[in-house]
């Protein structure tokens, strides 16, 4: 099948994916003999990017292996890059596309839910026990009037990384509350040396990432979840002081000014490595950065709790995120082989096997920790604590709430350059509140704000 060639959506994933290869096709090769007359049937998997070693670690360790375990049908993953977004939209609204469709998470997966793009997946959850096998919160979440119609291909929290060099150095201590924070950073400008790196260039969903970490550990996840349950404004006073509270960060300067405009993300985190910036609010898709960055400058990347920023909040906090869902398309024709793909993912050994490759992107929400790791590699044990801190919560309902989750589609696309006008103060933060308030309050009635599950 092939996608019409529109522009690129600016979604994260897609624009990280893009960033890492082009449109190229990969096609897995059956290890099995099979009779001529019984040719398999062709299962399309539409990828966003991928490096070549990720992408030969994806055909390594699950395209082959699935194919050569059954006769049936042969798994082919095609290499979209960053037109994935769009190419999906188009496709799927004619009534083609690939097999298994794989989205920016669940604000974009309800884009297909309403046109009943995407198959129903509780025959196939009852048939391989999936509601056992992935935590209940994401099943919920994947859930629609009753269907399930994703699944989390990975979650996501978000971190404070800092240079652990730079800070051996400095005698510097990660900050655990605001006023450390705010004398930390004033340090390090004297210093001359940019507390926050970050950037935004052709990035600017990256904007509410800064603000998603304010409305969490300012505001609290309670207040936060009021307010996604419609029971909260988002302009009562406190959304409006974590977003002065964000404004400031930027008057300072610590997140290097105009050069934030500059610097994509991945540029940004280079300077991090080289003791330029200090520390990075990042997500867990950072990791996979690492070999471009600190391998290459040799220095020492440190990974700790993003600071409390009021005593409202509690401490520590893991924000919960969706980076991506896997569904099957509704107009598919293979859908029984689609799931058997999908049930080849859940699984501890596959995500341990690609995750040495492909660190940050193959985090699978399980209702059971995965055993615990025997690495030794400092980035991947980081990234397994944080795994670990991250199914806790989830288990717990003590988590936080990631914009690209659990915010509706027109709401968070707002937020996305409305708070880049408050910093170039185009705009107040209550304006910009009100605005927010406005948006959100509309797709409420509209009936398109997936009320999150109830906190533990």
């Amino acid at each position: 099948m092939i996608a019409p060639k529109n522009a690129p959506n600016t979604t994260r994933r897609s624009l990280l994916a893009g960033a890492a290869t082009t449109a190229l096709a990969a096609t897995g090769l059956a290890g099995s003999i099979r009779p001529a007359l019984a040719a398999p049937k062709t299962i399309v998997w539409w990828y966003e990017g991928a490096t070549a070693a990720q992408q030969a670690a994806l055909i390594k360790y699950l395209v082959e292996p699935f194919n050569a375990s059954q006769p049936d049908y042969k798994l082919v993953i095609e290499w979209r890059g960053s037109a994935l977004p769009d190419q999906l939209l188009v496709a799927l609204a004619g009534g083609q596309g690939p097999d298994i469709v794989l989205t920016n998470g669940p604000s974009w997966t309800q884009r297909f839910v309403t046109g009943n793009k995407l198959l129903d997946l509780n025959g196939f959850a009852q048939k391989f026990g999936w509601k056992k096998k992935l935590a209940p919160i994401v099943i919920q979440l994947g859930s629609y009037d009753g269907k399930l119609i994703a699944l989390p291909k990975t979650i996501e929290t978000q971190a404070l990384f800092y240079n652990q060099t730079l800070f051996k150095k400095k005698a510097w201590t990660p900050p655990r509350n605001l006023a450390e924070l705010e004398s930390l950073a004033g340090t390090m400008m004297k210093d001359g040396v940019q507390p926050f790196a970050a950037g935004n260039a052709g990035q600017r969903f990256a904007n509410r990432h800064l603000l998603g970490i304010c409305y969490n550990n300012y505001c609290s996840p309670e207040l936060v979840y009021k307010a996604l349950s419609g029971d909260m404004p988002w302009n009562a006073p406190v959304f409006v002081e974590a977003v002065e509270l964000l404004k400031g960060w930027w008057d300072k300067g610590w997140f290097g000014g105009q050069k934030y405009f500059s610097l994509n993300m991945n540029q940004s985190f280079a300077l991090l490595a080289a003791g330029r910036a200090a520390m990075a609010m990042q997500g867990t898709w950072a990791f996979q950065w690492v070999p471009d960055t600190f391998e290459k400058t040799k220095q020492e990347m440190g990974v700790a709790p993003l600071p409390q920023l009021s005593d409202k909040a509690p401490y520590p906090i893991f924000v919960l995120g969706i980076g991506a869902d896997l569904a099957i398309n509704a107009a598919s024709q293979v859908a029984e082989g689609c799931a058997m793909v999908l049930d080849r993912l859940i699984d501890y050994g596959f995500v341990e096997k690609i995750s040495k490759v492909w660190e940050g992107e193959w985090n699978i929400p399980f209702a059971k920790p995965a055993p615990p790791s025997t690495s030794t590699n400092p980035v991947e044990v980081e990234a397994a604590k944080l795994r670990t801190g991250l199914n806790e919560a989830m288990v717990s309902g003590r988590y936080g709430y990631a914009p690209w989750t659990f915010w509706p589609s027109k709401t968070d696309d707002y937020m996305k350059g409305g708070v880049e006008e408050v910093w170039l103060k185009q705009i107040t933060p209550q304006q910009f509140s009100d605005k927010v308030n406005e948006i959100f309050q509309k797709e409420l009635k509209e009936g398109v704000v997936k009320k999150p599950p109830p906190r533990g």
